[in-house]
């Protein structure tokens, strides 16, 4: 057997210089004093499960999945690539990738992954669950009246008893001041219809707070004081406008969330969304309302691209159900009384009519835009929400997959508009409406957006961002998977004499979801490592972390690439049991991958 030198990567470790606090769920990060930096570990064998596929060097392969269906909709199968015709702002691209998905080709199933030695770690999707079409419910109670969350969640319990489809994988989330995880992946229909019992209506806070400021009647407003009445009202549309502020940017957050967390898995992925009231136009460069393009279109931007770079089709159904056009009855002094009080009182029940559909038609303008924005669809005004389900993880089921690499190498953040031509007659085509033009080697809030401004990013601004997406990786209730990695944890040797012990963590990260910048011959990533110790109540106790700019030259960058990118990253902890999170994010695109593991630290005897 003949035998070679492994090759090693050099690094260079930066250090964030930032002292460090404990942290729970409900608490942010500030960050651990950094520890010496670390040789990368001896890497072993060549790994045999590295998937096929492209490095995210400097190019951007973008997917567009495309639902095909005929004039009854039921989906069209049996084409090929040249019955596709793919335009990205009006320009004919060539098609690179092309692919079918359905149930009867995903039957035929793939081979399981080798099992994990012991005390190894992944995030990697196939170890959590065989491929397969994935179904999200999201339970959205930040947006919904609580009376309409009752009326949605018997129409879960019917959709789980009589429609369930077999092997369809779900999971159940909801969003109320935060996204909670009420049941991961699985297609146990006991398991799925727990967690939708378990999960009881509730009003969020902020839809609490905006419902508890009603605008002031004109009745009322005609007998009080001019002033009196136009502070009362300001003070409840201030009050309204941070109560929106905060679902605005709640909801995002919780959807750039759901894109980290199933990005990682292969192929489309179908988010139901069971709301009331969107309170934000997806779509930013079509509106006309300036305060959204002021203070929303960076972060509705992220996470549009986040949800279509992680092939995730939006399916809103309303929670509301049949919505009737009148609304509330009109008051009974209609009925009676004289003319002119007849003709006031109906000319403020209209204006009080119009204030309550028009918010109501909006966030069905809304719901639209998010589907046709993503590729899904929209299911307003019917009563039967569990048929609408139905239809959502049916609709997504069967698809085509295009792949191209934009002609236009011009990465100005700007949205593109893609579209679709069938050469097939009574053939129509459903898939989302374009993406951004993020630059694949930047932060979605990096450079690419600062460079469109004529902006220079200060190491400092760079910072806070990374701090932002580690504490949100750090919070977020389901494993990101757009950084893929493995991670061993070997037992730690007991702590003598009520000192602490030494946790090694060493990591071998994906080649293939992290970016490689090539220069002179050199491959380079920037990579933030950092691992987190959570006691058993659940509160941080303390951390480790370490930027590491790794170079590669050409022997050592095909290594990289067939076995993973090694680092270790060392902690130390007290006598105790704990829960690890261990985080990797790539700098350059913020792409970020979690894991968790646990570990018990004995003291000496």
């Amino acid at each position: 057997m003949s035998t070679r030198a492994v090759p090693t990567c050099s690094s260079r470790v930066t250090d964030l210089r930032k002292s460090c606090t404990a942290l729970s769920l409900a608490t942010l990060l500030l960050f651990a004093g950094v520890a010496p930096a670390q040789q990368p570990a001896p890497p072993g064998e060549p790994r045999s499960d590295v998937p096929a596929a492209v490095l995210r060097v400097t190019t951007r392969l973008v997917l567009v999945d495309v639902v095909v269906t005929d004039k009854d909709n039921r989906p069209v199968t049996g084409l090929t690539r040249d019955d596709f015709i793919l335009l990205e702002n009006g320009k004919p691209q060539t098609i690179a990738t092309f692919s079918f998905e359905s149930p009867a080709v995903r039957a035929a199933g793939q081979p399981a992954p080798p099992p994990l030695p012991e005390n190894v770690y992944t995030n990697r999707p196939e170890y959590r669950m065989p491929p397969g079409p994935l179904t999200i419910l999201l339970l959205d109670a930040l947006n919904t009246p609580a009376s309409d969350q009752s009326f949605a969640r018997q129409k879960m319990l019917e959709y789980l008893d009589t429609q369930l489809l077999p092997n369809q994988r779900t999971a159940i989330l909801a969003l109320v001041n935060n996204i909670f995880v009420l049941q991961d992946f699985t297609t146990d229909p006991a398991l799925l219809k727990a967690a939708v019992h378990k999960h009881l209506p509730q009003t969020s806070g902020a839809l609490a707070r905006e419902e508890g400021a009603p605008e002031i009647p004109s009745v009322i407003a005609d007998v009080m004081r001019e002033e009196a009445a136009e502070a009362i009202q300001r003070f409840s549309d201030e009050q309204t406008a941070v109560a929106v502020d905060t679902r605005v940017k709640t909801t995002l957050a919780a959807l750039r969330v759901i894109a980290r967390a199933v990005s990682g898995y292969p192929g489309r992925k179908n988010l139901v969304w069971v709301s009331a009231a969107f309170p934000f136009s997806f779509i930013p460069e079509e509106s006309d309302n300036y305060d959204l393009l002021r203070f929303y279109a960076d972060d509705i931007r992220r996470t549009a691209s986040s949800l279509t770079d992680a092939q995730v089709a939006v399916y809103p159904v309303d929670a509301r159900g049949l919505v009737g056009a009148i609304g509330a009855q009109l008051p009974t002094a209609l009925e009676s009384g004289r003319r002119g009080d007849r003709v006031a009182l109906g000319r403020n029940a209209g204006i009080a009519m119009d204030n309550r559909i028009r918010p109501m038609l909006d966030s069905q303008h809304t719901m639209k835009q998010i589907a046709d924005a993503t590729g899904g669809r929209a299911f307003l005004n019917r009563n039967d929400i569990d048929k609408a389900v139905t239809l959502s993880v049916e609709d997504g089921s069967t698809y085509y997959t295009l792949g191209y690499y934009p002609e236009d190498k011009s990465w100005d953040g700007k949205f593109r508009k893609l579209q679709v031509k069938l050469n097939r007659q009574e053939a129509r085509a459903r898939y989302r409406r374009g993406y951004y033009a993020i630059d694949p080697t930047e932060s979605l809030r990096g450079e690419a957006r600062k460079k469109k401004k004529g902006e220079t990013a200060s190491d400092g601004e760079d910072v806070e961002e990374r701090k932002a997406e580690l504490r949100a990786a750090l919070s977020n209730p389901l494993p990101a998977t757009a950084v893929t990695f493995r991670v061993g944890v070997p037992p730690p040797a007991p702590a003598a004499g009520g000192n602490s012990a030494r946790v090694e963590c060493r990591f071998l990260v994906d080649a293939h979801t992290i970016s490689l910048t090539e220069a002179q011959g050199m491959h380079t990533s920037d990579l933030d490592f950092l691992v987190v110790a959570f006691n058993p109540e659940g509160k941080g106790v303390t951390s480790s972390y370490q930027t590491v700019e790794t170079q590669l030259e050409a022997e050592r960058f095909e290594w990289v690439k067939q076995n993973g990118l090694p680092y270790t990253l060392g902690i130390e902890l007290a006598p105790g049991r704990y829960q690890l999170r261990m985080i990797v994010r790539d700098n350059r695109t913020g792409l970020v991958g979690t894991a968790d593991a646990g570990v018990i630290i004995e003291e000496a005897k």
